[in-house]
């Protein structure tokens, strides 16, 4: 058995920090609490170096030197978290979530279940390196350890800075030279024990089982085993997230576009490095952005939520955000933003076997983005793909969104083949039309008269009677003399150029009892 576990120091800080180039390397606090109870909650190393405790009060933290505070933010410690699992992810299928013993609602701790990795990624040091480095890739600075049990790994992780791999049956020996306190084990236990001379693991690994419970009960023979690295529990596997979500809050309320993507653009590659980690893309983005309120007593904040729906998966963060400035261009935020919430639907990645005769086609991402920009420009719904709708109403469609052949279902794919066509005139050409025994014999359209030799009818269709536009009609096919009819648009011939017949659509209308030619069948 073989356990990692990846401990994420300040990670209140962390959470922050990672979206946010501009703290990198600089003393960090982060407050919790409304004035005048606001408190220091976590700090980084810079800020502790400069004489910053947990605890102080905001005047004192100011006064130890120049520090970036930031408010704690719930929400970007769950998506942090979430990255920290993407993380663990990439390795092992059986990970588990351990919470701060002090705050059981920050979980710092990912704890891997690593049996049998080994011919997989290679040695106990190199999983713990690729652990330390995806970590990093997502901007986590982190500790790993890897022992037999996973309470020694944890222990080892809190303990030991950098990278540390336990052999099998040392737990004991290398987790004595931790001081107790780096167990987190409840302040009353510590003080207990700093009062009985005992500072280290080893010291009190060392004491006798039987005396330790008779004294500290059941409790402290617990935290004694976990000190000897013998402490053993089954993990309780996490579930692989059905979405990925990044958000940040913003420090101040951001009106500029070019500012917002700035902070988009960030978000964005996060949620596609979390993406590629499990080999997926996404083919739906939901953006909200959580407004500043017009009134500053209203409490309740406004939120622009903007959907994209792509036609293909997209993995790529440069795509993915050009379709965001096009789709905010067009429909911008109607106040300052404040925050900034992104949902990405995984779906497995686009995979295509291209052909070596076949002519090469336009990529899918920078069709996509041409059509965001057609939008914008002729107006939203008016460019997609025609599609018929459950209506007899001649003429009747609906505009669809554009998706290519390769990203549709294998049903729909794989219909059967069209054997015939009607070419819609549009509009139709208006037409007389001569009966005889009311079936239509003499077609005269644009100044041209044509015979009809043969032809099928007639097909009353009608509907909408219960609606102020009601429509009625009677179709007929004929079949008449015509030139070129593949090609032709209108009756409008060259008398020099060889007769051929077509087969034309005339219907007429019941209302108005005018005749029009429809159409021509291909």
């Amino acid at each position: 058995m073989a356990f990692a576990c990846i401990f994420v120091p300040d990670f209140p800080v962390q959470a922050v920090a990672r979206l946010d180039l501009n703290l990198r390397d600089k003393p960090v606090v982060i407050f919790q609490g409304a004035p005048p109870l606001t408190r220091v909650f976590s700090a980084n190393p810079l800020a502790r170096e400069l004489g910053v405790e947990l605890e102080m009060t905001k005047l004192q933290a100011e006064a130890c030197g120049p520090i970036e505070w930031r408010w704690r933010s719930a929400s970007q410690e769950t998506t942090a978290q979430a990255a920290l699992l993407d993380c663990a992810w990439t390795i092992s299928p059986r990970i588990e979530q351990r919470p701060k013993q002090a705050d059981e609602n920050l979980p710092d701790t990912v704890v891997l279940d690593i049996t049998g990795c080994e011919k997989l990624f290679g040695s106990h040091k190199k999983i713990a390196t690729d652990l330390k480095r995806v970590t990093a890739e997502v901007g986590f600075e982190t500790r790993v350890a890897i022992a037999g049990n996973p309470e020694a790994a944890v222990c080892a992780a809190r303990g030991f800075p950098g990278t540390t791999v336990i052999p099998e049956g040392k737990e004991a020996e290398i987790l004595g030279q931790l001081p107790l306190a780096s167990l987190s084990p409840p302040v009353e236990l510590l003080e207990t024990l700093r009062r009985w001379g005992v500072h280290t693991c080893e010291e009190f690994a060392a004491l006798p089982e039987i005396a330790v419970i008779e004294r500290l009960g059941q409790e402290g023979r617990q935290w004694q085993r976990l000190a000897r690295g013998t402490e053993v529990r089954p993990l309780l596997a996490k579930e692989f997230p059905e979405e990925f979500e990044d958000c940040m809050d913003l420090d101040f309320p951001v009106d500029l576009l070019e500012s917002l993507l700035f902070v988009l653009n960030r978000l964005l590659e996060q949620l596609c490095l979390r993406l590629k980690m499990h080999v997926l893309a996404t083919n739906e983005l939901t953006v909200t952005l959580t407004l500043q309120p017009g009134d500053s007593r209203g409490k309740e904040r406004l939120q622009h939520v903007r959907k994209l729906r792509l036609p293909v998966p997209a993995k790529e963060a440069k795509f993915l955000l050009k379709l965001l400035q096009l789709d905010l261009q067009a429909h911008p935020p109607g106040a300052p933003v404040t925050k900034i919430h992104i949902v990405a639907a995984p779906i497995r990645s686009r995979t295509r076997q291209l052909g070596l005769f076949l002519p090469l086609s336009p990529e899918p991402e920078a069709l996509e983005i041409t059509l965001a920009r057609i939008e914008n420009t002729v107006g939203e719904g008016r460019v997609g793909v025609p599609a018929l709708v459950d209506s007899h109403r001649p003429g009747a469609f609906q505009q669809n969104r554009f998706v290519l052949q390769e990203a549709q279902s294998e049903s729909t794919v794989n219909e059967a083949p069209v054997r015939a066509a009607l070419r819609i005139f549009r509009p139709p050409l208006p037409a007389r039309v001569e009966l005889r025994e009311k079936r239509p014999v003499t077609v005269i359209c644009e100044g041209l008269r044509k015979k009809v030799l043969a032809l099928a009818g007639p097909f009353r269709v009608k509907g909408g009677w219960w609606s102020e536009s009601p429509w009625a009609r009677d179709e007929w096919d004929v079949l008449i003399p015509a030139l070129r009819p593949k090609y032709e648009s209108s009756f409008a011939m060259n008398k020099a150029e060889r007769e051929e017949t077509a087969l034309y659509r005339i219907y007429l209308d019941l209302r108005s009892n005018a005749w029009f030619v429809e159409g021509i069948y291909d």
